[in-house]
């Protein structure tokens, strides 16, 4: 089930246009054929939906990250410019 997590996460970095360096809290679920990823990066959150046997990504939903959590993750010098 490894070698297949990995195939999950690869293919859900290249469905994002990103690299699996950049891909944060990423955890996978299993069910019924179906694998649900999910996991963020520095600006966006994403869940996706990868069919098991083709690996092929059949639904995505993707939202920035909410400006009060993108704070919280500035020094304190840099919320005070905000």
């Amino acid at each position: 089930m490894a070698d297949k997590t990995n195939m999950v996460i690869f293919a859900a970095a290249k469905e994002a246009g990103i690299s699996e360096k950049e891909m944060r809290g990423v955890l996978v679920s299993h069910k019924d054929g179906f694998f649900e990823i999910t996991f963020s990066t520095e600006w966006m959150m994403y869940d996706m939906y990868v069919e098991e046997e083709s690996m092929m990504v059949l639904g995505v939903d993707l939202r920035p990250i909410p400006v009060n959590l993108l704070l919280e993750s500035l020094p304190e010098s840099g919320q005070d410019a905000c």
